[in-house]
């Protein structure tokens, strides 16, 4: 894809163009994600496991540096989270509604707050962040506790934190695409294992359908590949605030989408609005007193 430079007239506007494809290809996953007959665990196998090899050729192609022992088991281990993640977020889509399952992972965002102080040293503990948190909680229970399909998104959204903090290390010493290609071949094998270990009730299916080939190939190559070399590019390009706004949207795009596909099984009550504006209102307000605490220098 020819990308835009930066300097040309009207470049920045084709930069958050860009950024709102990504934020649209990530909201419509979980649509995909549900309209695929395999079971989870295969799935997400076949997912990371075609994006492994799409980013093996990209690293080989570049010539990319490969880490050291230590990071590259770092890497390996953070892939079993990636895995653990993507298997919860699609069980998530199963379990309830696409639009639950969006909603829980639009809580990365507190969980990252929550979680990096006691992750990393030397980062303080927010109250703001703590209040927010619990925001986000009053939120689910407006939706409802019983919401198995939300409880398991947020669960994803809790594990994606922790992968997402490690991420943040490791790629201030390799290249990104290094990280994911590696991190992308554990997840796939984490899920074939957990597959074959624990099969679905109803047996175990291995091979994409016809149908669900194509579904396949766009969640590996478009909403994988794809928006994540995206990202990387945009992010080189646009404030991080920029983006933290923009993927509040991600949601928002997927709840949009999911009842023209789905018909009257994606139509949710007035709670489940509400709730959801009180889960993704937290999540914007937290975007913009960090970034305002960032400029402040805290």
């Amino acid at each position: 894809m020819a990308l835009a430079d930066p300097g040309r007239p009207g470049a920045a506007g084709r930069h958050y163009l860009v950024l709102h494809l990504v934020v649209l290809i990530w909201g419509i996953t979980a649509v995909v994600g549900k309209l695929i007959t395999l079971d989870p665990a295969v799935l997400t196998a076949w997912r990371t496991g075609i994006a492994a090899v799409a980013l093996g050729m990209l690293i080989l192609i570049r010539k990319e540096r490969w880490p050291g022992c230590r990071d590259l088991g770092v890497m390996l281990a953070t892939g079993l989270l990636i895995g653990a993640h993507w298997f919860l977020f699609f069980l998530s889509g199963r379990l309830g509604t696409v639009s639950g399952s969006l909603v829980g992972a639009a809580t990365l965002a507190l969980w990252v707050a929550l979680l990096e102080p006691l992750m990393l040293a030397g980062r303080r503990w927010s109250w703001g962040e703590g209040f927010l948190a619990v925001g986000v909680a009053a939120g689910v229970m407006i939706i409802q506790f019983s919401d198995h399909g939300l409880l398991t998104g947020i669960l994803a959204a809790g594990v994606a934190a922790v992968f997402s903090i490690i991420n943040g290390q490791l790629v201030q010493r390799h290249s990104a695409l290094v990280i994911t290609g590696v991190e992308m071949s554990s997840a796939s094998a984490l899920c074939a294992v957990g597959a074959w270990l624990f099969p679905p009730a109803g047996g175990l299916v291995w091979w994409p359908s016809a149908a669900d080939w194509p579904w396949v190939l766009v969640l590996a190559l478009v909403c994988t590949v794809f928006a994540y070399s995206a990202c990387v590019w945009v992010q080189r390009r646009v404030s991080a605030f920029s983006l933290g706004m923009a993927s509040n949207l991600e949601p928002v795009y997927g709840m949009a989408l999911a009842p023209l596909v789905f018909g009257a099984v994606e139509h949710q009550p007035l709670r489940f609005y509400l709730g959801s504006l009180v889960i993704i209102g937290c999540v914007a307000l937290h975007t913009v007193l960090t970034q305002r605490r960032r400029k402040r220098g805290l």
